[in-house]
């Protein structure tokens, strides 16, 4: 009697640490893959880019027709991870068309945000060992004006992974790295960025 109880009791005991192993292995299998998701989004994952700030007070070049400079803008863009690009290098792809929206304000209209969108936004990106660069280039119309915007990022090296569209850490914009060309048939202005942020999230 004594040898089956212990013999039973080791079985119970062996099928416990099973058991206990077993749930660790789940739980441990979970949060890897949280992480690695994290990190690398799968193919459904949509990639957010968020760039806002504020417009510096005095235009690069050009006539500042519309009043942006010294006004605070907002742009957001959205691409799926599983995107292809429609033309790509050893280190950099250029993707369209993606969605944009965002507001910017105008000295034409005070205090009035004015809301923009795109659906055939394209995204640059370049990867380098000393820069990134980030680009990216739409149709919009601000004020009743039909114009063609491009923004141009210079980023910390390594800030880009790889020109995919991937999330990327915050990054400060200043005049120094950050500026913003709308132009139309007849006229081209540039704005450089003073102060703002630019991230890239997924969920």
């Amino acid at each position: 009697m004594v040898e089956k109880k212990e013999i039973t009791m080791f079985s119970w005991d062996v099928r416990r640490i099973l058991y206990v192993a077993g749930a660790a292995a789940v739980i441990c299998c979970l949060v890897t893959s949280w992480q690695l998701g994290a990190a690398s989004p799968n193919k459904s994952a949509n990639v957010t880019y968020l760039a806002s700030g504020t417009f510096a007070t005095t235009p690069v070049s050009g006539a500042d027709s519309l009043k942006l400079a010294g006004q605070p803008f907002t742009i957001t863009l959205v691409g799926n991870s599983s995107l292809k690009p429609i033309q790509h290098g050893q280190n950099y792809a250029i993707f369209k068309p993606l969605q944009m929206t965002g507001t910017v304000f105008s000295g034409l209209l005070p205090n009035q945000p004015i809301p923009i969108s795109s659906t055939t936004a394209a995204i640059n990106q370049v990867v380098s060992a000393a820069e990134d660069i980030f680009e990216s280039g739409f149709p919009v119309v601000v004020v009743g004006v039909s114009l063609n915007v491009r923004a141009r990022l210079v980023l910390p090296g390594g800030t880009l992974i790889n020109p995919l569209l991937r999330p990327f850490a915050s990054v400060a914009l200043t005049p120094a790295n950050a500026t913003v060309t709308y132009s139309n048939s007849t006229a081209s202005t540039v704005l450089a960025v003073q102060t703002g942020t630019v991230v890239a999230t997924a969920p």
